[in-house]
């Protein structure tokens, strides 16, 4: 049986924050912020039929593309306790996140994990995320949400992939095997 991976794609700063001090994302644009090129995104959505979120990047993404947004086709769930936001493709959960990814391992596509750091922390403490695709965006925000938050192990990771479009880095990391780890 193939197992799922579960993949936190995400963007930040180059010095490594997800929103600025207001909790905005405008800024999510390259050195020319009409070119609109997303190709690691749309190889991404080859891999995945769901994503985890959090309301709040639930929030953002449905505020800045409206009601159709690219997600469509994915299973999309939404960690909150808020029903309303619930609909076909829509699934709303107050679950636990690590329990969530674990039960969904069973059959189909990656998991793409969305959202900040309270999202993710639990995930990278229980070492749980397979793939880190992450998009440098060519600004210093000098405070604001950052991605990683601090209470967690180290976790070797090593560089498989990274190219550049419109001044945006995008690089994508992988654990470390144990036996790459010891040598």
């Amino acid at each position: 049986m193939i197992v799922r991976k579960v993949i936190l794609y995400i963007a930040m700063s180059l010095d490594g924050y997800i929103t600025d001090q207001h909790g905005r994302i405008d800024w999510l644009h390259g050195d020319n912020p009409t070119d609109e090129k997303t190709e690691s995104y749309h190889h991404l959505l080859k891999h995945v039929d769901s994503v985890i979120m959090s309301e709040t990047a639930f929030r953002m993404i449905e505020k800045r593309v409206n009601q159709y947004w690219i997600h469509q086709g994915l299973k999309i769930y939404v960690l909150s306790s808020l029903t309303q936001l619930s609909s076909d493709h829509v699934i709303v959960t107050s679950e636990d996140i690590c329990s969530l990814v674990q039960k969904k391992q069973d059959s189909g596509k990656d998991i793409w994990i969305c959202g900040g750091q309270q999202l993710i922390t639990p995930l990278i403490q229980a070492n749980m995320i397979d793939e880190y695709h992450i998009s440098i965006i060519p600004i210093l925000l000098g405070s604001g949400i950052s991605l990683f938050h601090t209470g967690f192990s180290t976790i070797p990771l090593q560089l498989v992939e990274s190219h550049e479009n419109n001044g945006i880095l995008d690089t994508i990391y992988i654990r470390r095997k144990e036996t790459d780890i010891n040598e």
